[in-house]
């Protein structure tokens, strides 16, 4: 009876729903930069966000930026394990972002300008779940083996004593109903302070304040078995505790019964509802350089590490079997990251541009944990080999005076260990291609539009399932594909 003993629970951790930029950062933060893949070195509207101290490059005045990504990921799990039936089997994971809006205003004036932003600087959207993860399911696949070791002595019992096998052990699959949503949004609201120094250097200087929020819903219930014995009027689909009490109750074994209401007390429906909310603040520093006539731009900024710890709240009690904790603290950090860009003027109708982006995950706290300790949160440094980077290329041609065609490549390395992988938040090294067209109204009204599909190494996890000691394995994969259209406006 000992394998009986049924626990499933987990660190429902939130998928990540990053779609460009570091492990928890978005970077892809305009439709300029989805038809470009490059904006380090903007010295347009949406250099609030990406360069802001090459807002002085401005004409003086007001001017503003909107942008919308609609965004949609895929994140799927094929899990190879004993216990899974079927084994392997494929879980799939669908992130819809409908709204993920960027917004800058900014002021210039001579040599200052102040700006204003507002974005999903992390996560931005929901991934659902709708048969659930490999890590919740696991543990139900020991209900097979379990029940039929302990009903290997009353079929040898009642084998020895009529010399037939009534094959009561023959337990052959378990089902459930399991769901899970997660969504996750860390809004940023950023204002910065320009100022030109002479013609060719600029500097910035400005803050950005975070609010972060995750919720969760979800449930496991209907936890039925089925069963083949011999006489199949004793067998069936039915819940654990039903099959062992009727059996129980059938051959007067009281052992059996007292089984069977233990297992209802472990099966039960479980459900979650909670969220998790906090606030945090990172200082941003700038510098923007311009050579050669003005046909060279480089832009430089710093962000400082966004520290945040997000505060628990478990909704009509709803917290999945322990799952989740009334006012436990969960760590959240947003990296430190530097982003150097070089804007070049080939000719008159064409501009290349690349960048360059490094985050200091190693130095932040990501909530992630170990398998040997699953409740017990560790530094990134434990779960992190090397601080994450990425490399963009991106060039525009103006095939008209107001039309205007772009491209880019970003290509992004990660460095997390398997011991950060899991099927809920994984990272993976990925290749982003973009393409757009920007559309000159009037002098002051440009359009943007475009789309970016982002291809990402596969990754593995490999381990031992605490809870039966059999080993697992993971495959881990993910693609996205970003819509955008933006609309810049100056007066």
């Amino acid at each position: 009876m000992k394998k009986l003993l049924l626990i499933i629970t987990g660190a429902m951790l939130i998928p990540t729903l990053v779609s460009a930029g570091g492990i928890v950062t978005n970077t892809n933060q305009s439709a300029y930069w989805v038809r470009t893949m490059v904006r380090d070195a903007s010295t347009g509207i949406d250099a609030a966000y990406f360069n802001p101290a090459g807002l002085v490059k401005l004409n003086d005045g007001f001017h503003f930026s909107l942008s919308n990504q609609t965004i949609f990921q895929n994140k799927d799990v094929t899990a190879e394990y004993q216990l899974l039936s079927p084994n392997p089997k494929e879980f799939k994971g669908d992130i819809k972002v409908p709204f993920f809006p960027s917004v800058y205003g900014a002021w210039k004036k001579g040599k200052f300008a102040v700006s204003l932003g507002f974005n999903p600087i992390g996560g931005g959207g929901g991934a659902e779940y709708k048969k659930g993860l490999a890590s919740i399911e696991m543990p139900l696949g020991l209900l097979v083996p379990s029940i039929s070791e302990s009903l290997t002595q009353l079929d040898q019992g009642i084998q020895l004593a009529t010399g037939t096998d009534p094959m009561f052990r023959n337990v052959t699959s378990y089902q459930a109903d399991i769901y899970f949503k997660g969504t996750s949004v860390f809004f940023g609201y950023q204002l910065n302070l320009s100022y030109k120094i002479t013609d060719m250097i600029s500097v910035a200087a400005g803050a950005r304040y975070v609010t972060a929020k995750n919720t969760y819903t979800g449930h496991i219930k209907d936890i039925m078995i089925t069963a083949e014995p011999l006489n199949p009027a004793l067998g069936g689909t039915m819940t654990p505790g039903d099959y062992l009490r009727n059996l129980g109750n059938t051959f007067g074994n009281a052992d059996l019964v007292a089984a069977g209401s233990m297992l209802d007390a472990q099966t039960v429906d479980r459900e979650v509802d909670a969220e998790e909310k906090g606030t945090g603040f990172a200082p941003i520093l700038g510098a923007h350089v311009s050579l050669v006539d003005n046909k060279l731009d480089i832009g430089i900024k710093y962000e400082f590490k966004t520290k945040l710890d997000l505060k628990t709240t478990v909704n009509d009690n709803k917290d999945g079997y322990g799952m989740f904790k009334q006012d436990s603290t969960v760590h959240s950090d947003i990296p430190s990251m530097l982003s150097v860009g070089v804007g070049y003027k080939v000719l008159e109708n064409l501009n290349i541009m690349a960048g360059f982006h490094y985050y200091w995950d190693k130095q932040a706290n990501y909530g992630k944990t170990l398998d040997a300790e699953p409740t017990v949160p560790v530094e990134n440094d434990k779960v992190i080999d090397k601080n994450y980077f990425e490399i963009g290329l991106g060039f525009e041609y103006g095939i008209t005076d107001n039309f205007f065609f772009s491209g880019g490549y970003l290509l992004a390395q990660t460095g997390v260990s398997e011991d950060y992988q899991s099927d809920m938040s994984y990272s993976l090294s990925s290749n982003t291609f973009g393409l757009g067209f920007g559309i000159k109204f009037t002098e002051n009204i440009m359009a943007n539009l475009g789309g970016s599909y982002s291809i990402y190494n596969k990754g593995t996890k490999e381990g031992t399932d605490r809870t039966s000691s059999y080993p697992y394995k993971f495959e881990l994969t993910k693609n996205t594909l970003i819509i955008a259209l933006g609309l810049d406006i100056s007066f």
